[in-house]
C-alpha cells in the first residue's frame, strides 16, 4: 500500500502518525519506504537519524520533492516494499498533489476544533480532484491529538460528514506517549508499547489493513 499523510493545514500530526505507522509495519516484518516530502522540517528523516544513533532499527527513508511522482522516482521503487508511507508538508498543495499522483491512500489527519473541521473541507476536494488523474486513490480521515474523555470528539465526527470522506473508527489522543517518540527515534507503539497511544495506533493499523483489502477486492 502507497499512503499519502497530506493536509492543507499544518500542526495536524502527520510526521508523527507516518513515523508510527511505518516503524509499526516494520516490526511486524514488513519492508517499508518512508518518503520524506516535508524538505523543511524533514521530521520522518530526522527520527531515523535518532534511531540510528541510539542503535535502533528503522524502515528506509529518503527525501523527495515534487519530483517523487515521475516514473524514474518513486513509482520505480513501490515493487520493492510491502508499504510505502509519504509525509507531506501541510499547505503545500503542489507538494501534496505530486504524492497523490502516486498515493492509493490518502490519509488526512484532522482536530477536533471547528478551524480544524472547516479547514479539511479544502483538503477533501484536492484529494478528489486528483482521483481524475489517479483513479487508484481513495482518502479517509483521521481525527488526531483529541482531548481524552472529551465531548469534542463525538461533535467533530458529526461536523466532518460534509467532507465526504470514510472517517476512520481508529483515532489519537493527545498522549504525551505520541510527544515523545520521535525524539526517541521510534514509533508510538515501539517507544511506548504498553501504552493508550500504542493501543490507538495498532486500532489504526488493524483498520487500514481492513479497508485496503476491501478496496482491493472491488
Amino acid at each position: 500500500m502507497v499512503i499519502a499523510l497530506v493536509s492543507l493545514k499544518g500542526g495536524v500530526g502527520k510526521s508523527t502518525l507516518a513515523v508510527s505507522l511505518a516503524w509499526e509495519w516494520m516490526a511486524t516484518g514488513l519492508k517499508v519506504l518512508v518518503v520524506d516530502a516535508d524538505l523543511k522540517r524533514a521530521t520522518c528523516r530526522l527520527t531515523a537519524e535518532e534511531a540510528t544513533e541510539r542503535g535502533r532499527p528503522s524502515p528506509t527513508v529518503v527525501s523527495m520533492g515534487v519530483s517523487l511522482a515521475q516514473r524514474h522516482a518513486l513509482p520505480a521503487l513501490v515493487s520493492s516494499f510491502d508499504h510505502v508511507v509519504i509525509d507531506t508538508p501541510g499547505g503545500d498543495e503542489e507538494m501534496i498533489r505530486a504524492a497523490l499522483r502516486v498515493a492509493e491512500l490518502a490519509l488526512i489527519p484532522v482536530g477536533q476544533s471547528a478551524a480544524d473541521a472547516w479547514s479539511v473541507m479544502d483538503t477533501a476536494s484536492l484529494v478528489r480532484d486528483m482521483v481524475n488523474l489517479n483513479p487508484k486513490l481513495s482518502a479517509a480521515l483521521v481525527l488526531a491529538k483529541l482531548k481524552p474523555r472529551s465531548r469534542l470528539g463525538l461533535e467533530a465526527r458529526r461536523s466532518l460528514k460534509p467532507a465526504q470522506v470514510h472517517i476512520l473508527r481508529a483515532q489519537t489522543t493527545d498522549r504525551v506517549a505520541w510527544q515523545e517518540c520521535l525524539e526517541a527515534g521510534q514509533g508510538v507503539a515501539q517507544y511506548a508499547p504498553e501504552s493508550g497511544a500504542a493501543v490507538e495506533l495498532r486500532a489504526m493499523v488493524t483498520e487500514l489493513k481492513s479497508l485496503h483489502r476491501q478496496r482491493s477486492t472491488r
